[in-house]
C-alpha cells in the first residue's frame, strides 16, 4: 500500500469510539483508556486485540508489528514513533519543515485521523539553520492547537474535520486576503473543499 492510501486508511479506534471528541480524555483517565481496550476486545479482529493490548501495555515490538494494521503509516524518518505515543493513544505530533520527504503526508494524516484528537502536545521541528531542533510548540487539547495553528495562517489545518460546516462558513465569512496573505478562493479550494463537512454554497 502507498504513503497517499496509508495516510487515508482509517484508524482501528474508529470501530470504537462514539465520538472523536471522547479521545480528548484518555491521557487523564485510566477508566476510559481500560473501557476503549476491552471494546477493542469484543470487536475479536487480529488488529483489534494488538491495539488493546499496545494500550494495557505499550510495547514496541507490538507497535512496530501492527502500527499500519490500526491506520499508523510507518512514515519515513521516524516522523511518529512510540515515544508520541503514551498509555497507547498519541499524546504529541512533531510537524517538520520539507526537510523531511514524508512531512506533508504526515501532517495530513495528522489533521484528518482519529488518532490524532489524543493530541495535547504539537511541536514543529526544522533543521534549515543546523541541528533539528523544535521552534514551535503548542498545548492544548486537540482543537485548541489546530485553532492555534490557523491563527498562525497554517490554512491546511481546514481540511480536519474537527471544523463543523458552521465553523467553516463562519471562517469564509471573515476571511481577509489582505490579512491573511491568501486568495480566498483558494483556500476554500485547497483546504475547506477537502473538509467532509463542507459543501460548496
Amino acid at each position: 500500500m502507498s504513503i497517499e492510501e496509508l495516510v487515508k486508511q482509517p484508524s482501528i479506534l474508529t470501530s470504537i469510539v462514539g465520538a472523536p471528541t471522547e479521545l480528548e480524555n484518555v491521557s487523564t483517565s485510566s477508566e476510559l483508556r481500560l473501557e476503549l481496550a476491552q471494546r477493542l476486545e469484543a470487536l475479536e479482529a487480529e488488529a483489534s486485540k494488538s491495539r488493546a493490548a499496545f494500550i494495557r501495555n505499550q510495547d514496541a515490538e507490538n507497535f512496530n508489528a501492527n502500527r499500519q494494521a490500526w491506520g499508523i503509516p510507518d512514515f519515513s524518518e521516524e516522523l511518529v514513533t512510540i515515544d508520541d505515543f503514551k498509555n497507547g493513544f498519541l499524546w504529541r505530533f512533531r510537524a517538520h519543515t520539507t526537510s523531511w520527504s514524508h512531512n506533508q503526508y504526515a501532517d495530513e494524516w495528522f489533521y484528518t485521523s482519529i488518532e490524532a484528537r489524543s493530541v495535547t502536545r504539537y511541536e514543529f521541528w526544522d533543521c534549515d539553520e543546523g541541528p533539528e531542533k523544535a521552534d514551535v510548540v503548542f498545548t492544548g487539547t486537540y482543537k485548541t492547537i489546530l485553532q492555534q495553528l490557523l491563527a498562525d495562517h497554517v490554512h491546511e489545518v481546514l481540511i480536519s474535520p474537527v471544523f463543523s460546516k458552521g465553523e467553516l462558513v463562519e471562517y469564509v465569512d471573515n476571511f481577509f486576503e489582505d490579512e491573511e496573505g491568501y486568495l480566498l478562493e483558494d483556500v476554500i479550494e485547497d483546504y475547506i473543499s477537502r473538509n467532509p463537512n463542507y459543501s460548496a454554497q
